[in-house]
């Protein structure tokens, strides 16, 4: 699989996340076989930003499934 399909350099940037939403990126990473940053990368240029603003919000977000219960976490075998 080719390693980027963007035709920019990347550039380290500081992201902070939780413990368990970083073990829930290591998982989707490990599943589709990319780099955290890649899938991440991923993840952020395939949603809208209006998408973003409405699912981001804290109306919408009381009603989102909390998908990192439904994952295994990476220590686990399954």
């Amino acid at each position: 699989m080719k390693k980027s399909y963007h035709d920019e350099p990347k550039t380290k940037r500081h992201v902070t996340l939780t413990q368990t939403a970083s073990d829930h990126l290591d998982a989707i990473a490990k599943e589709t076989s990319l780099s955290r940053s890649e899938a991440l990368e991923r993840l952020i240029r395939s949603t809208e930003v209006w998408e973003a603003g409405f699912l981001l919000s804290d109306e919408a977000w009381l009603c989102c499934i909390d998908h990192t219960n439904d994952s295994p976490s990476l220590n686990e075998t399954v």
